[in-house]
């Protein structure tokens, strides 16, 4: 009898899960966003809201009211943009929202985002390769403020661990409010990678993406508080010393990796820039590569700063050029639209009238934004241990 009741019991529960999920998946849903050749539409089912607009990065950076129409279905069709990856969101009564419709969402330090990739042009590079490498998620323990922090790291396809060949690294540092995820969600570093390797545009190489704060152990996403008392550092920029005296040393001793200048580059955005400049400056026996992606140290932005002095950030860099003209790449870029670039461009201007080599400047459209440093990013790598 007992046994009766537990299997009517069970069809029940079969019976209840099933009407459940047919109620899911019955309602009507809508597509969004959808790309033709030449328009993309958005929609929000929001039958209770009285204003919706939508917020996308492409679209002059302001608000475009959308349509209500049945089924209280809020929608607006704009013209395809061209090829990249781009972030919206809509403002229901005026409150920021994600597209449900949408499962490609990206993350940008606090702020959340949906996604469309536009294909067909430049984004290409930023789709799924054929041949995949694989990111590891890493923890290791950083002497500098006594911690166990996590950092990505990018394998390429065909790595083996215990095989005989042997890898560059290139390490790539975040921006301001960003994270250790920042360069490979936002940043497409894996797909980039993927495809620029697979095509023979870029040697295969390792892309370690660590966090630059000193104060995070990993993303806020972890919910692991920050540490309070770290070391007090020089500035903003000056402010890694981990890199060289953790990090190096934990992928040369864990992955099959070149172990010498040569075979090492550093480069970062904005925040991460700096860093660049100081790590690798400071450090020209460790890195024969350097890439600074529109970074507030060269090109500051402050009302009444004074210019980017060189000499005094880093001495011997104006007096001495001999000992630091060292360089296999020397990569400087910035946004054309980014108001960091007068003062990049006069650094770059100043390191060519010293004769230094390997110095590469090379300006995008667009501002301090993610298309600029995804397009610095693809570049770098098809440059860097050639």
């Amino acid at each position: 009898m007992k046994s009766f009741k537990f299997f009517l019991l069970f069809v029940l529960a079969l019976v209840s899960g099933s009407l459940s999920a047919q109620e899911i998946f019955s309602r009507q849903s809508v597509v969004s966003p959808e790309l033709t050749a030449e328009t993309v539409t958005f929609r929000l089912m929001a039958d209770y809201a009285t204003q919706v607009s939508i917020q996308a990065s492409w679209a002059g950076y302001g608000a475009q009211p959308m349509t209500k129409g049945e089924r209280g279905v809020w929608s607006i069709t704009l013209p395809r943009p061209a090829s990249e990856l781009y972030t919206y969101n809509f403002i229901v009564d005026g409150v920021s929202m994600l597209d449900p419709a949408n499962l490609f969402v990206q993350r940008d330090g606090t702020r959340y985002m949906s996604a469309i990739l536009v294909d067909g042009g430049y984004a290409d590079q930023y789709k799924e390769a054929n041949h995949k490498g694989n990111l590891e998620h890493v923890w290791y323990y950083s002497g500098e403020n006594d911690m166990e922090r996590r950092m990505y790291v990018y394998t390429p396809y065909g790595y083996d661990a215990k095989g005989k060949k042997k890898y560059p690294v290139l390490y790539l540092l975040h921006g301001g409010g960003g994270d250790e995820d920042a360069w490979s969600t936002l940043g497409r570093t894996c797909q980039i990678l993927d495809n620029l390797i697979e095509q023979g545009k870029a040697v295969p190489m390792l892309v370690v993406m660590p966090n630059g704060n000193p104060n995070q152990y990993a993303a806020g996403t972890l919910q692991i508080p920050v540490k309070q008392n770290v070391r007090q550092y020089a500035s903003g920029f000056d402010n890694y010393s981990s890199m060289v005296a953790d990090i190096v040393p934990y992928i040369e001793s864990h992955y099959n990796v070149i172990k010498k200048r040569e075979g090492r580059a550093v480069a970062g955005l904005s925040m991460g820039g700096g860093q660049s400049f100081f790590i690798g400056l400071r450090n020209i026996d460790v890195f024969a590569n350097i890439g600074i992606f529109s970074s507030g140290l060269l090109g500051g932005t402050g009302a009444g700063q004074a210019a980017f002095d060189p000499e005094a950030q880093m001495p011997g860099l104006i007096s001495n050029p001999a000992k630091y003209n060292k360089l296999d790449l020397f990569y400087i870029s910035c946004g054309e639209q980014d108001n960091r670039i007068g003062g990049t461009k006069a650094f770059v201007d100043q390191l060519n009238g010293l004769g230094y080599k390997n110095v590469f400047y090379e300006t995008y459209p667009g501002g301090h934004e993610w298309k600029v440093w995804r397009r610095n990013l693809s570049s770098f790598v098809q440059k860097v241990f050639q």
